[in-house]
């Protein structure tokens, strides 16, 4: 089937999405009704995402961008959540004109490509409360919340978290072998770029060399330091709900670009199950689904490689 260049380009912004380990574990199918969105499970990270949660959620990203670019055309896209064998997936059916609520989504296109992520140091300075209101309320449009992490004693008990999950992490030789499998050069167009020559180098580093609690440090140090920490999460847990968190992630990130914010993910307590009990009741209940910092990088910030529309269709 011929797809029509304007679905096309959805696609490719679509495509655009973040995604855990920039592993991109999404398909589409295009027929007359609309687009299905698929999670695919060959892009899967057993040791560090063993439920597909993320890779849920990151479908769930590219979902979001997709109804950003249809809205920016005019158009309004019926989200059907539905479950298949291999997994959730969604069904965005076209042809009707968007109406306020995709109206709102039409301005957030310019910055699918200004989105980043960064891992360096951000610039010192407070957030604006009016930016921080606008991000809450751009996830809970989405049906998801966002707290921000704030006062001393909270952020240090989160921060704490972080660095006993991160060891943990660093601790676990299959999780290491499995983040260098996926630290590719950027001619691959998936994974975290590496150099082509000092590639292998990074690779071993990260299997055998780097020390478990200085990353644990550094970690809980990203935390403490960072302008802005939030959470994001749901009422109850289950993949419909990583879905909806998806969606929500993607439009606050959008709406943080808009102001020139990078984020930077601190995820490792919701990954496993000894501490995101312990999180979610720090932060107050709920179900949380990602932890992250966000900022004005101290540099430059620059886009992940991407894969070709095409070997991103299903058929």
């Amino acid at each position: 089937m011929q797809i029509d260049p304007v679905i096309r380009e959805w696609l490719r912004l679509a495509g655009q999405a973040p995604s855990s380990h920039n592993t991109q574990p999404w398909r589409f199918r295009v027929d007359r009704a609309g687009v299905e969105v698929w999670t695919d499970p060959t892009r899967s990270l057993p040791v560090n995402d063993p439920t597909g949660r993320e890779r849920i959620i990151s479908c769930g990203c590219a979902v979001l961008n997709l109804r950003v670019a249809a809205a920016a055309d005019g158009q309004g896209l019926n989200v059907r959540p539905e479950q298949a064998g291999d997994g959730p997936f969604v069904r965005l059916l076209t042809g009707h004109h968007g109406g306020a609520g995709q109206q709102d989504l039409a301005p957030l296109r310019e910055w699918i490509g200004e989105r980043r992520s960064w891992r360096g140091r951000f610039l010192t300075g407070e957030i604006s409360p009016d930016i921080v209101e606008t991000l809450v309320h751009a996830a809970r449009q989405e049906g998801a919340w966002l707290r921000p992490i704030t006062g001393d004693e909270r952020r240090e008990e989160v921060a704490n978290l972080i660095r006993a999950a991160t060891a943990a992490q660093w601790k676990n030789p299959a999780w290491r072998r499995e983040l260098a499998q996926w630290m590719r050069p950027a001619s691959r167009g998936d994974g975290l770029p590496v150099g082509r020559v000092t590639g292998g180098l990074a690779r071993w580093s990260v299997r055998h060399l780097v020390p478990a609690r200085a990353m644990a440090r550094g970690e809980a140090r990203a935390a403490r330091a960072a302008p802005l920490l939030l959470a994001l999460g749901t009422g109850i847990e289950g993949p419909m709900q990583w879905l909806t968190a998806g969606q929500a992630l993607q439009r606050v990130l959008l709406e943080a670009a808009r102001h020139g914010l990078c984020a930077r993910y601190l995820n490792q307590p919701v990954q496993q199950a000894d501490w995101r009990p312990q999180l979610a009741e720090t932060l107050g209940g709920g179900q949380p689904q990602l932890l992250f910092a966000l900022g004005l990088p101290d540099g430059t910030s620059h886009p992940t490689p991407r894969r070709p529309l095409d070997d991103l269709l299903k058929h």
